[in-house]
């Protein structure tokens, strides 16, 4: 898939869980409320939201931060979200249970983290050359997550992650990365993946750009030409065209 084709129509999620509810979790959250406004006649997916905290207290930050969404625990979310998103800081991913992930719903798992200055990591994710999200991605693999991880939404602040879709061009460009499907076991729920992610980044106002191969990733992270910074379609693809592998 190339950054002008579309997802099919029925690609987009039609519950869409976030596991963490910091900055980046509620900005996506809003964002994800804004899709009926962008695109008249598309309903939005429903959110869920899970934090460390009981749903009970998740619930009254969401009241303020994204009214729209819906806190529940981290079990409920992966059994009823077809796109779960990992919004929790690096730092807090040796808490992470791979395999409370998904659900018999989800089709793909996000991971929206990037690492920041010095934040301290696992001693896994410590840098040995490749991007954080491919290392996430084998170790979840290898903990026994059977759903694809697709990267997505960690190059934008969580300012613009909210306020810059636009329903028209001139609209900014999102990467989607995917692993390659040559390399995967099961290529079809990889590009049912991808399909989902893109169709809900073009909902949210923004021009998805697919690529395969997370280690590709490394151009998306602080500091790097892709991070941060509002690029066309046609720019990003090309950033990412280029972009070192392993």
């Amino acid at each position: 898939m190339s950054s002008s084709e579309a997802a099919p129509a029925d690609a987009l999620p039609r519950v869409v869980g976030i596991l963490g509810a910091g900055r980046a979790g509620t900005a996506l959250a809003r964002a994800i409320a804004r899709i009926p406004r962008l695109s008249p006649g598309t309903a939005a997916p429903r959110v869920m939201v899970a934090g460390t905290r009981r749903p009970a207290a998740v619930q009254r930050h969401l009241t303020i931060y994204a009214p729209e969404a819906v806190a529940v625990s981290a079990e409920d979310l992966a059994a009823e979200a077809e796109l779960v998103v990992v919004a929790v800081p690096r730092e807090a991913l040796d808490d992470v249970d791979p395999l409370a992930l998904a659900g018999p719903a989800t089709r793909a798992v996000v991971d929206l983290t990037n690492t920041w200055g010095d934040e301290p990591v696992p001693a896994w994710l410590d840098d040995d050359g490749s991007p954080g999200t491919a290392r996430i991605a084998a170790r979840w693999a290898a903990a026994g997550l059977c759903v694809p991880v697709v990267r997505a939404f960690s190059e934008i602040s969580h300012h613009d992650l909210e306020d810059a879709g636009r329903a028209t061009a001139p609209r900014r460009a999102l990467a989607v990365g995917t692993e390659r499907t040559d390399a995967a076991p099961e290529p079809a729920a990889v590009a049912a993946a991808r399909d989902t992610v893109v169709a809900l980044v073009t909902a949210m106002g923004f021009d998805a750009v697919p690529y395969t191969g997370l280690d590709r990733a490394g151009v998306l992270e602080p500091g790097a030409a892709g991070f941060g910074t509002a690029h066309d379609a046609g720019r990003l693809a090309a950033l990412l065209a280029d972009a070192p592998t392993g």
